[in-house]
């Protein structure tokens, strides 16, 4: 996938006279994305975003010491609106936890169905490959919140009853994550999408439905045995 002649042709939104000083960090943030799509994040330089947010090397500057750290804020405001946006959402889910987390996870990795998102992907796979401690730093953040929310979920569902009581929530939601996210990278980062081509989406909806089956409680033989019997004396 490229969005080379597609995103860095693309102007600022306003002509620089027009704008605020507050807008104009996000802008900087939302050109800087599209630069690193583009370019890749190693061959991008400072004055390729600046020339991308029609402003002076001199103003990225003044609002990031560098490059790193125009990373590490864009994926920390990545973070910001997805977690916001994934909490609204079980608000809004009403029923089971089960439901709570399939909504979570289909929203997390399935295909991204906004552009952002989808170029925000193109940058992890790369820095991934290319410069992983980089790609730790900035991402580990949003692993830990991400899982940390899902053993939350779990945690409910165990409290209802849904789940099963000796369920180690943090370590399911731990595996669960880690499993997804590392299949995702691998597909993008090492060619395998190109030797072994797979719906990512099936990926997703066929791991949610194992997992989610491994936290149902589980009833005995035995006890199926002895109930049935119990309705027919």
């Amino acid at each position: 996938m490229t969005f080379k002649n597609s995103w860095m042709k693309q102007r600022p939104p306003h002509p620089r006279w027009e704008r605020r000083p507050d807008e104009r960090p996000s802008e900087i943030l939302d050109a800087a994305l599209r630069v690193f799509a583009a370019r890749g994040y190693s061959a991008s330089r400072m004055e390729d975003v600046a020339a991308a947010a029609g402003v002076t090397k001199g103003t990225i500057y003044y609002y990031f010491d560098s490059k790193e750290a125009l990373l590490i804020k864009l994926v920390a405001r990545h973070d910001r609106e997805i977690f916001a946006e994934l909490e609204a959402l079980m608000d809004r889910v009403v029923g089971p936890v089960s439901a709570k987390l399939r909504m979570l996870m289909r929203k997390g990795f399935c295909e991204p169905d906004d552009e952002w998102r989808r170029l925000l992907y193109v940058v992890f796979q790369e820095l991934h490959a290319d410069a992983p401690k980089l790609f730790a730093r900035a991402v580990q953040k949003n692993l830990v919140e991400g899982w940390t929310l899902i053993a939350k979920l779990i945690e409910s569902g165990k409290a209802t009853g849904e789940f099963r009581q000796d369920v180690d929530a943090e370590v399911a939601a731990r595996v669960f994550t880690s499993g997804l996210v590392l299949q995702q990278l691998w597909r993008g980062g090492m060619g395998l999408e190109e030797l072994d081509p797979f719906d990512n989406d099936r990926m997703v909806d066929s791991t949610i439905e194992l997992f989610l089956h491994s936290l149902r409680p589980t009833v005995s033989v035995r006890t199926a045995v002895g109930k049935r019997r119990a309705r027919h004396s």
